[in-house]
Parts: C-alpha cells; structure tokens; sequence
C-alpha cells in the first residue's frame, strides 16, 4: 500500500475487482443539473403548479406539481437540496364529490402521497407565471463549474505533508512533469482571463509565474500545483504553498518513491480527498483516501488499481476527483454551509411572492 493509516481521519478506498476504467458517464451530472434537466422536460412550458412555504416543518419550500398522462410528479426543493418523485393517479385520495366535478384531490392528499414529511398546510399554491423561470434560476445558481484541486509532490524518501510541500520545481523528475502534461496545460498567470481559483493574475508572481489547467466536460479546473507556488527558503511550514494546498477540498500526492505516504501528516481540516498516484509500467497506481464523513461515490477503483495515460483513462481520474469533491459536500464539514446557502435562495424567492 502507498499510504500508512496511523492515526489519522483518512482511510483508503476498497477497490472494486468487477470495476473498469471507462470514460465519463452520467454520474458526472450533479443532482441540481439532473433536477434542472427533469424540471425542464417534465414541468417548463407546461402547466403546472408551483407551491411555495417561507416557514414550515422543513423550513423554506418551493414544489413543483404536475399530472402528466395519469401520474403525479413532483420537484421537493428544500435546504436539504431536491427531491424528484412520483406517484400513480389512482394512488392519490379523492372524494367523490371532487372526483365528480374534476376538482382534483386536496392538496394534503397529493402530498401525503408523495410523502407523509410535507408540510402541506404550511404551502401556498402560487400562479405568478414568472415563478417557474425563477426556480429554474435558482437551481442553475447553484450548479458548480469550476474546481480547485491541489497537486504535491514526493520524491526520494519522503512520506509527509511537510515533505510534499518542500520541493522546488527545478528539482521535479520527468515522469512528474509528464504527469502535469496529463493533468492540463501550463498556462502563464500575468493577465489569466479564465478560473484563477485564488491565485494571482496581476504580474506581481506572488503566487508563482505559471499554474496547470484545464476546461474538462464543461468544467474549468485549476490545480494549485506546489512546486509551482513560491518556495520560502526560511519557512520550514512552507506557508504559503500550504495556504493553497491546505484550502483544497482535493488533493492529488504524486509518489515519486517507494516510501508510503503517513496520512497522519495531514493537518488541514479542508483537506477531504487524498489521490495518491505513483508511476506503474506505462501508467499510474491509484489510491484514493477519502476523510471520515465523507460518503461513497462513484465511479469505483479498479482492482489492480492502474490507469493508463490515455484520454480515457484522464477522464476516469478526473471524474474520480470531481464526483469525491462532491460527495465531501454533504460530509459534516460543509454540509450545514450548502444547506444555508438553499435556504437563503428558498427564503429570497418565497418571501418575493408571499407578501
């Protein structure tokens, strides 16, 4: 193993024998866009009602209701994020006067069907045309499209935080510098119009002369490189790299040596996702440690571990580090942060159209 537990919050990822390396698929969708895409084949520009609570059991609601072809559907959206459901017509409680004069069921009937946890009475049904474009505004705000990923190296001999963070770049091996290549292009910071994830762009360099970056899938994605950081010659700590690194949701450890890595070492509390990757053959060994909390994501580690450095196999990497990013949002770290931001965009729209 290239990594030693010790006492650390940090444990690796069981690999999957029956997994492969296969390109993107649609678990790179996140749920707001997968919410996005259903309310907009199943609910936009059709009619249907949208239900809004300031307050309730569930705090701040915005649920959208439509009867499509004799089948209820429902978007729940909550600071606990969205809920797409369904239910059969003839599942739903109606009376037979409301069945006799087509007054459809009561509202605390369809909801109960739905889910027995709506708060119905706390809804009030809504027919400001405008509101349905404001929904799917407040889904698509939501919706992620840039990524910081922090980037280490460890050479000969060394196996901490402290160690991966004390290399210069002109000291960097081939095999390092064509795994760069692999990740994204060099680009030079003075005047960077695109994602600069924190670091500086005005020509100063206080942040290094040149980063690595990519546009993947739709997604921009910066990697915080440290041999590319200012090297502090007097900071054993090396500050100002781990100000990046340590600030990184992911953090990609590239092992340049046989010495497995002390997970223990690590001291960030931002730090959720660590991916070790060591050269193998003509590729690379992966190993994916992933902090306490953390819930299991997909797409699963081979068992042998080995990627290639093929197109392919950069897109099952990357979709690796991505989808762990993700699944780190709704860890004890920062689900309680995403949870207030919904429920501010909830807040904002109900409070606009229930005056």
């Amino acid at each position: 193993m290239s990594v030693v537990v010790g006492n650390s919050d940090f444990r690796p990822l069981q690999n999957n024998p029956t997994a492969k390396i296969t390109g993107v698929h649609e678990s790179l969708l996140q749920e707001c866009e997968k919410d996005i895409i259903w309310y907009r084949e199943n609910f936009f520009g059709k009619p249907h009602d949208n239900y809004l609570a300031l307050e309730s059991t569930k705090g701040p609601l915005a649920i959208s209701v439509i009867l499509d072809g004799g089948v209820y559907k429902a978007l729940v959206r909550s600071i606990e994020g969205s809920e797409r459901l369904t239910v059969e017509g003839s599942a739903v409680y109606q009376s037979a006067h409301r069945k006799m004069f087509k007054l459809g069921p009561k509202l605390d009937n369809l909801m109960s069907a739905f889910s027995s946890g709506i708060p119905a009475r706390s809804l009030t049904l809504v027919k400001n045309p405008g509101l349905a474009n404001e929904l799917l505004s407040m889904e698509e705000r939501q919706v992620i499209r840039s990524y910081k990923f922090g980037v280490a190296y460890c050479t000969a001999g060394q196996s901490t935080e402290a160690d991966m963070l004390s290399n210069r770049h002109e000291n960097i091996s081939p095999g390092y510098k064509a795994f760069l290549q692999f990740l994204g292009e060099t680009i030079e910071l003075r005047g960077w119009k695109g994602y600069r994830a924190g670091l500086d762009v005005s020509g100063t360099n206080q942040t290094g002369s040149h980063a690595v970056y990519t546009k993947w899938q739709g997604y921009e994605i910066m990697f915080h490189v440290a041999t590319m950081l200012p090297y502090n010659e007097k900071d054993k700590q090396q500050l100002e790299r781990k100000r990046h690194l340590g600030n990184d949701i992911v953090v990609i450890v590239f092992q340049d040596t046989d010495e497995p890595f002390q997970l223990s070492s690590i001291s960030s509390h931002q730090n959720h996702i660590l991916a070790f990757v060591k050269p193998e053959g003509d590729g690379y060994r992966f190993t994916c440690a992933v902090k306490q909390g953390v819930p299991v994501f997909i797409p699963d580690i081979p068992d042998p571990p080995i990627f290639g450095k093929d197109a392919v196999s950069r897109d099952f990497f990357l979709h690796t580090l991505v989808n762990g990013e993700r699944a780190s949002y709704k860890s004890a770290s920062f689900a309680p942060k995403i949870s207030r931001t919904r429920s501010v965009l909830l807040c904002d729209v109900a409070s606009k159209h229930l005056k």
